[in-house]
């Protein structure tokens, strides 16, 4: 059995796939296997997988699957889940890379800790600009009480700067929705919900390349209501496994920092001229899932969403316009 199965989903990555895999080659580990799932883009991209792993022979197992037809992400890396014989699981984006010793380091705390997940930080690349973006680092071992309660209250989603046991995955059944937008969120939420024991690299091992034809810079003017509805599914998961109690002032935190802010930033963003009867809506959806928003403890005492939900509620055109500034300002993180 393989020590780590790497999932990468390859839809239109023809300019950046040789790379990706150029840096799994190299990784420092042997004992993994990479799993590329084809999700039917519209260019070279598995060809060019296929044809780079046949000319660098190496000590990695690689492995062809092939989606019925484009299906999105989510899908796609479930269908890598199912397919993966790993002890852990990780997934890479196929226009990302990582350091040589990315499964080595991860792989290595998680083993040396026991823990459940175990993740590293990260780069955000865009031309010839990085920043790093990261998670809050955090003591290895038992995660629990205030360390779960912090760290779900300050995370960067980042899911793919995580290693996941996989045995952990198919206990609680967490797979990807079929949402289009923030089905990552829900994955790792899910996954922090569940873990017992948590392992942290503070290092940038993960390099997240972001260009013109990345999914997050593309307008789309549903990508909001995908969003919700990624939050909403991720509120039913930990209700039905009964781990919403326990976590309830963070989940509805959560809900309505990356759900709702979030969700009504994206639709502003990609709309001319935003409505109010939308907004309106979307309040209504959130008073559905976190009626007693006002009472929670992380919301009374975070003045920026305060302050950011009220401009957004009051005069939505304008707040196109600043929140950009506003969160640049503010540093604040949704």
């Amino acid at each position: 059995m393989p020590h780590i199965s790497i999932i990468i989903p390859v839809y239109n990555a023809g300019p950046y796939i040789e790379a990706c895999l150029a840096s799994l080659v190299a990784q420092t580990k042997d004992d993994i296997e990479v799993l590329l799932i084809d999700d039917h883009g519209h260019d070279d991209s598995m060809e060019r997988a296929r044809k780079f792993v046949k000319n660098h022979p190496s000590s990695k197992t690689f492995r062809f699957l092939s989606m019925p037809h484009n299906m999105g992400p989510g899908p796609a890396r479930n269908m890598g889940i199912e397919a993966a014989q790993g002890e852990y699981i990780a997934f890479v984006d196929s226009d990302d890379v990582v350091e040589p010793d990315f499964c080595e380091q991860l792989y290595d705390a998680a083993s040396k800790h026991n823990a459940d997940i175990a993740y590293c930080q990260a780069q955000l690349v865009k031309g010839n600009e990085t920043q790093p973006i990261g998670n809050p680092v955090i003591e290895d071992g038992e995660f629990s009480g205030k360390k779960r309660r912090f760290f779900l209250t300050h995370y960067t989603t980042l899911f793919v700067s995580f290693l996941y046991r996989r045995s952990l995955i198919n206990e609680y059944g967490i797979r990807f929705p079929s949402t289009r937008s923030a089905e990552d969120s829900y994955f790792l939420t899910c996954s922090l919900l569940a873990a017992k024991r948590i392992a942290c690299i503070d290092n940038p091992l993960y390099h997240y390349l972001v260009h013109n034809e990345s999914l997050s810079e593309v307008r789309n003017p549903k990508r909001y209501q995908e969003k919700i509805k990624s939050f909403d599914l991720l509120i039913q998961f930990a209700r039905d496994k009964e781990l919403y109690k326990a976590n309830k002032e963070e989940l509805d935190y959560i809900y309505l920092k990356k759900a709702y802010l979030l969700g009504i930033f994206t639709y502003i963003h990609n709309e001319d001229y935003p409505q109010t009867l939308t907004l309106c809506k979307l309040h209504n959806h959130l008073l559905s899932y976190v009626p007693y928003y006002k009472r929670n403890a992380y919301y009374h005492k975070d003045y920026r969403m305060r302050l950011l939900h009220t401009l957004i509620r009051s005069c939505p055109v304008l707040a196109k316009k600043l929140i950009p500034a506003y969160i640049r300002i503010t540093k604040m993180k949704l």
